[in-house]
């Protein structure tokens, strides 16, 4: 494995230059979820990158968003099933690179989804290639998936059905999201749901006859007092109302108001417990004459670690040591698609470039990681396909 790691490292350091130019012109084309056509723009930079290294690819077509990819490179019947997991959207709307496109100062590169995910995206393609043109036995041998959707960023409300569908084909997946900031892949996530609670009252002149008012947004306050209450972080339960809305004028009592709310649980069974309490809250009033109504679900499952993702984090950790470099596997509190894949198969998160602040106009990449993070995958995906046995294999030896 240490020629396999020189050879690897040795190609990977050769084409630093090409993968940041890779990166730049990913992240300087705007990719915000609702630009569905700046999406497919980057969608058609990355089908293009899939098919040379010998990927078809699948376009599968959205009216709303842009159009998510699965490119594959199908090997033998019996080969091991890798499922790699990426988002093209960004948070950011169109017109962002316009007024602050993709730079580097010092070590860290800047711009729009630099981060998350498009450093991610870019560690993948320059791992692979590092597999493939260096006659890695991995590349050759193993039937890879790639799955790049354009919805992440709002909970892949079209795409959580094809993940869900791809992973069941497949022995483990990896996904793409960043690293931690001290380099740290993700293990285990909290599930998250999005829910609103709405509050109907009764319009009336607030000056003139307020008592024939039922006022809405009063009883959405008391509601919003009681949501807020649920937060325990003991259990690791996270309630937060994060947006409020209520009222046309304030001479008028408001008939209608209805708070946003985000939960994050670690467990299912909490999740429903947490939920039925909401459902409780909704159906109490605390103002005579106010009825509310809770909508909403939990978009993305929990995940909790299992023994095979260990497994998966002992290897990353092997391949790590080649590299000299120390990697730890992390429970977050944030969501990502890498919570539906471990729904059915082994699955190791985070494994994109090192950098912060996702999501707000200072999001950096520290640029020395995104090669050590492209060496460091493809020398995990190789020593994946060396070592790890898959559950159908593992079944059918009486080993799982």
């Amino acid at each position: 494995m240490a020629s396999r790691c020189e050879a690897i490292t040795g190609w990977v350091k050769a084409h630093e230059a090409e993968a940041l130019g890779l990166l730049e012109a990913l992240v300087n084309q705007d990719s915000g979820t609702y630009d569905r056509v700046g999406v497919n723009r980057v969608g058609d930079m990355l089908a293009t990158a899939c098919e040379g290294l010998g990927f078809s690819v699948e376009r599968i077509r959205q009216s709303e968003y842009g159009d998510h990819l699965v490119a594959s490179r199908v090997t033998g019947s019996g080969a091991k099933r890798l499922l790699c997991v990426g988002h093209m959207d960004t948070v950011y709307p169109a017109g962002t690179v316009e007024s602050r496109p993709f730079q580097i100062t010092g070590t860290r590169a800047m711009g729009p989804g630099v981060l998350d995910m498009k450093g991610g995206l870019t560690v993948l393609l320059f791992a692979l290639r590092a597999l493939a043109e260096t006659d890695a036995p991995a590349f050759c041998g193993t039937h890879f998936s790639i799955l790049i959707n354009s919805d992440e960023e709002i909970g892949s409300p079209s795409s959580r059905q094809t993940i869900s569908d791809t992973a069941r084909r497949h022995d483990a997946a990896i996904v793409m999201e960043p690293a931690r900031p001290g380099g740290e892949c993700v293990i285990a996530r909290k599930g998250v749901g999005h829910f609103r609670m709405e509050v109907f009252g009764r319009q009336a002149h607030a000056g003139s006859q307020p008592e024939l008012g039922v006022n809405a947004i009063w009883e959405l306050a008391h509601k919003i007092c009681a949501m807020q209450a649920l937060a325990d972080l003991d259990r690791g339960t996270s309630v937060n109302v994060g947006v409020i809305r209520g009222g046309e004028r304030s001479n008028v009592v408001p008939d209608y108001a209805c708070a946003e709310v985000d939960l994050r649980v670690w467990s299912q069974a909490e999740a429903d417990r947490t939920i039925q309490t909401l459902q409780d809250i909704a159906g109490r009033s605390t103002i005579p004459g106010a009825t509310g109504k809770l909508s909403g679900e939990i978009s993305t499952p929990p995940w909790q670690t299992g023994e095979r993702t260990r497994r998966m984090l002992a290897l990353l950790q092997r391949a790590g040591s080649l590299l000299g470099i120390e990697v730890r596997g992390v429970a977050s509190g944030g969501g990502s698609d890498g919570s539906r894949t471990a729904q059915y198969i082994p699955t190791l998160d985070g494994l994109g470039p090192v950098g912060s602040r996702i999501h707000s106009p200072e999001e950096f990449l520290l640029v020395p990681s995104l090669g050590e993070r492209a060496a460091l995958l493809a020398l995990f995906i190789q020593t994946w396909y060396e070592e790890f046995l898959p559950a159908r294999v593992a079944e059918r030896l009486d080993l799982a």
